[in-house]
């Protein structure tokens, strides 16, 4: 039973997370999700995060995808599009982390800023996978571009929080 569960969460998150965006993704296979970590779980609630701690953590989330190296390399277009989507997830959940954290630390008026400030990069982000994914629309490419394009945009995101805000 949580085998099955582990499988169709990431899929049910991916469908939960297109409504941000008109661009269907229920097409793009997406490789089982990871158990979260005990320590993840208590960071997140933890405000004692620092910066050094966090850029710890995304080099260790960058270590990780290696894994899928192999999968871009030889792998089919349906590996490679599972790949990807579970790198956009990865950074997806170090971003909501992050941004857990920041609540903890930042002011009420700071947190208010940002909150209107990650709405509109959430906005921004989802209209340059969808442009990107363009180039190759309809075709097998296309979801691994929406993914690939939505994984680098929240890399850089998780950094510039982590840089610009974390304490």
């Amino acid at each position: 039973m949580k085998k099955i569960l582990m499988l169709l969460l990431p899929f049910v998150w991916i469908v939960g997370c297109s409504s941000s965006s008109e661009k269907d993704i229920n097409e793009t296979n997406v490789a089982p999700a990871q158990e979260v970590s005990e320590d993840t779980e208590e960071t997140a609630s933890d405000p004692s995060g620092t910066k050094e701690t966090y850029l710890n953590k995304l080099n260790e989330i960058e270590v990780s995808l290696k894994e899928f190296d192999k999968v871009y390399e030889s792998g089919t277009q349906t590996d490679m599009n599972q790949a990807k989507s579970e790198t956009f997830k990865r950074w997806d959940e170090a971003l909501n982390e992050i941004y857990g954290v920041l609540k903890e630390q930042l002011s009420e008026s700071e947190m208010e800023d940002l909150k209107i400030e990650q709405r509109d990069w959430i906005k921004q982000r989802d209209k340059i996978a969808e442009e990107k994914s363009k180039e190759a629309e309809g075709g097998t490419l296309e979801p691994f571009l929406y993914s690939s394009a939505l994984a680098d945009l929240t890399k850089e995101r998780c950094y510039e929080l982590v840089n610009n805000y974390m304490k």
